[in-house]
């Protein structure tokens, strides 16, 4: 990005002393920045060449060292640059600005202060999940642009691209990557509501996303032998059975999700029944319990160190009063119940990467493997449409079809 900067007498205009104005213009991709320095000179006493006044102006003294100064200023800003960074166009501004004491407007918000409103704007309106995307992109892009904050007009189309590219350098995932340029895009979006940043300058209109509309991860299902070895597995340690139990319940409960495990209560329970609100969809949720889950329930009734606020499993508690408490409960139980299961796995010999969502993937295609319907399925799963059921067991795959295939060669 090539910028140019000169100080020049704008001779085009004459202010009221008949003199003409001494201003400093940036020149930026053939996109002209001009600053009063509140200066001014008549054109016999102008020097273009030394970009100064001659010695015959009255005041050429402070007028001088005023200009010599600017420019003394931002040659060192350019020679402080490393080389991998780019000059910006505002931070000349605010040298320019600061040194000829012009009025400033009320600065626009940079974009990682504006990240941080937004997030604070989000956790206020209990939206936390959407809040910790907003903090996991915002982290990227710092780290992309060194811990240095920029104002929206000096971020451009070129700024996104390279953004790009250094997350597919770090082999950041497509779907990652698919959230944080639409999270970047959604923040560029309401920074233009509130005015920090011009409608005019939307740098995203002219990138691509066609190849985000679809991002695909491969899903991971294990087999009923797998899963029966697990189910199995003699385990001693309270904490591996515990996380087991949470895998099985999950599995055994069509495929109820972890925050949804979490946040079950006893008076959940009715009659062998089990009837809930899922947490994402807010859809509600009746049916008879499979006897294994059954089994798992009886198991937590009777236990040491239950819940003393109601709920079935040991997660939640009564400290954990407030919507974020509880969130960051989870997440923490979450992640020690994902590390267990690993162990679990490597006990069971079983070569995959298992996880909560494994339960769910399993369950899914159990169902598909005995003949179960789309349709059927869909709604077990608490999907609206068979369109995003058909996409959710592509991404699984299909085990029996690999094997049929493979019995044909």
């Amino acid at each position: 990005m090539a910028i140019n900067i000169k100080i020049i007498l704008r001779i085009n205009k004459v202010l009221a002393n008949g003199e003409h104005p001494i201003v400093f213009r940036i020149t930026e991709n053939r996109r002209n920045y001009e600053l009063a320095t509140k200066k001014s000179s008549s054109s016999k006493n102008w020097d273009s060449r030394s970009q100064s006044v001659h010695t015959s102006h009255p005041n050429h003294k402070p007028i001088n060292a005023l200009l010599n100064n600017i420019k003394v200023k931002t040659t060192l800003y350019f020679a402080s640059l490393q080389d991998d960074q780019q000059p910006r166009v505002s931070a000349i501004k605010e040298i320019v600005s600061r040194l000829t004491g012009a009025t400033q407007k009320t600065l626009s918000k940079k974009l990682l202060e504006f990240f941080d409103d937004e997030i604070e704007r989000l956790k206020s309106m209990e939206r936390l999940g959407y809040a910790s995307v907003h903090v996991m992109t915002k982290s990227r892009l710092k780290k992309y642009m060194n811990d240095t904050d920029l104002v929206f007009e000096d971020i451009d189309l070129n700024f996104i691209r390279k953004f790009e590219d250094w997350m597919i350098r770090k082999e950041i995932a497509i779907t990652t990557r698919s959230i944080d340029l639409r999270t970047f895009r959604t923040v560029w979006r309401n920074a233009i509501k509130e005015k920090h940043c011009k409608e005019s300058h939307y740098p995203f209109k002219d990138f691509a996303f066609s190849k985000y509309n679809n991002p695909k991860t491969k899903k991971r299902a294990i087999t009923q032998e797998q899963f029966q070895k697990i189910a199995s597995l003699k385990l001693d340690d309270d904490k591996l059975i515990n996380s087991r139990n949470y895998f099985l319940f999950s599995y055994y409960c069509r495929g109820l999700n972890f925050t949804d495990l979490a946040n079950l209560k006893w008076t959940n329970i009715i009659d062998g029944h089990i009837n809930y609100i899922r947490a994402k969809t807010k859809e509600q949720f009746d049916f008879k319990l499979h006897p294994e889950a059954l089994k798992i329930l009886a198991y937590y009734k009777t236990m040491e160190g239950n819940s003393d606020d109601g709920y079935i499993f040991p997660i939640l508690y009564k400290r954990h009063a407030s919507v974020s408490s509880k969130r960051d409960r989870r997440m923490k139980v979450l992640k020690r119940v994902n590390q267990d299961l690993k162990t679990i796995s490597e006990k069971a010999e079983i070569q995959k990467n298992i996880t909560t969502y494994v339960a769910r993937h399993t369950y899914a295609t159990t169902l598909k493997a005995k003949g179960v319907s789309i349709e059927e399925i869909g709604k077990t799963l608490g999907h609206d449409s068979t369109k995003t059921t058909e996409i959710y067991l592509d991404e699984i795959g299909d085990p029996l079809f690999d094997d049929r295939i493979n019995g044909f060669i």
